[in-house]
């Protein structure tokens, strides 16, 4: 995973539109940087979110690597998508 992600990288973990991440951005719910290219989540910070909202749905906690590796995953699979 890279050092920082886009909205739409953190919309594909959480299951949500780059307009809804870029709005929890804005009411203070994830942290972010500021770049030209838009908005970017700091890879620490986005997994913390991720895992917040993996443990919500699934009503169980995770380990850091489980998070790590469900963020890979996701992130692998949407990337190939969107390249085809």
């Amino acid at each position: 995973m890279d050092e920082f992600l886009s909205t739409t990288q953190l919309g594909w973990l959480l299951g949500r539109s780059p307009g809804a991440v870029r709005r929890m951005i804005r009411d203070g719910e994830v942290e972010s940087v500021r770049m030209p290219s838009g908005y970017r989540v700091r890879r620490d910070e986005a997994l913390r979110v991720s895992r917040d909202w993996l443990e919500k749905e699934s009503g169980r906690n995770l380990s850091d690597r489980d998070v790590e590796r469900l963020a890979e995953e996701v992130l692998a699979r949407n990337a190939q998508i969107t390249e085809s």
